[in-house]
């Protein structure tokens, strides 16, 4: 049971991830889409290898635990409010901005912030 709970964590922070990373990058650059695909791809991977380490109780190091926290739990937070800004509030266009321009980057710090805390924790 544990092994698939390490499973599903892992693919649901690729999946998370991978959304969100692609996401900002297609609206808030002009990079080639083939350059997109493997930076979203490579963080995702990042990711999914971090939320492994997290649910298995290994220890990560400090960047990795900084990109990882920050990268998911801004996936979070991006995927919550653009998400969930279209799906109660269809007649409105600020919604999904709130969630780039605010609830992202908050999600952001954050994460690097909790990140910080798993890596150099005693525990």
């Amino acid at each position: 049971m544990l092994s698939f709970i390490k499973i599903l964590a892992s693919f649901f922070s690729f999946l998370l991830v991978l959304f969100f990373i692609s996401t900002i990058l297609t609206i808030t650059s002009n990079l080639p889409v083939w350059l997109n695909a493997m930076i979203s791809l490579a963080l995702a991977l990042l990711s999914g290898w971090f939320s492994w380490q997290l649910t298995s109780g290994q220890r990560a190091g400090k960047s990795i635990a900084i990109v990882g926290g920050a990268s998911i739990v801004g996936g979070i937070f991006f995927t919550l409010v653009f998400l969930g800004s279209m799906a109660i509030i269809k007649d409105t266009s600020q919604g999904p901005l709130v969630g780039i321009f605010i609830a992202t980057p908050l999600g952001v710090i954050l994460g690097a912030i909790v990140g910080y805390q798993y890596a150099t924790s005693k525990i």
